[in-house]
């Protein structure tokens, strides 16, 4: 499989900052597909762009409280999502370390399964 070269160094310089800030990533493009899906494109734009930009001054505020390998696995799985299809979202990397976080404070509570 052929990975463009402009993917890979959009990959190294999301892992790179994934260790010391937050990333700067290209949000336009998922709000632009999830206004397709809502009843007013303009509206629901902006209200993801407004949840964008929330989530971004989460991430800046709470950046370093979150572990350098879970910084790090969450903003490569973004980057990932950047290579196969151009979108990308503070909000997605919100969750993933919030839950990375939380998994790690309560390794014994119940698993998305049911099972404790």
């Amino acid at each position: 499989m052929f990975v463009p070269l402009s993917t890979l160094a959009l990959t190294a310089v999301l892992l790179v900052a994934g260790s010391d800030s937050v990333p700067k990533l290209d949000i336009n493009p998922s709000c632009r597909d999830a206004a397709t899906l809502g009843e007013d494109m303009n509206t629901t734009f902006d209200q993801c762009m407004n949840d964008e930009h929330d989530a971004l001054a989460q991430l800046q505020k709470e950046w370093n409280q979150f572990s350098l390998s879970d910084r790090q696995s969450c903003t490569a799985e973004q980057a990932d999502i950047v290579g196969l299809s151009s979108m990308s979202s503070y909000v997605e990397l919100l969750e993933c370390l919030v839950l990375a976080r939380d998994a790690a404070a309560n390794p014994d509570k119940t698993t998305g399964s049911g099972e404790h």
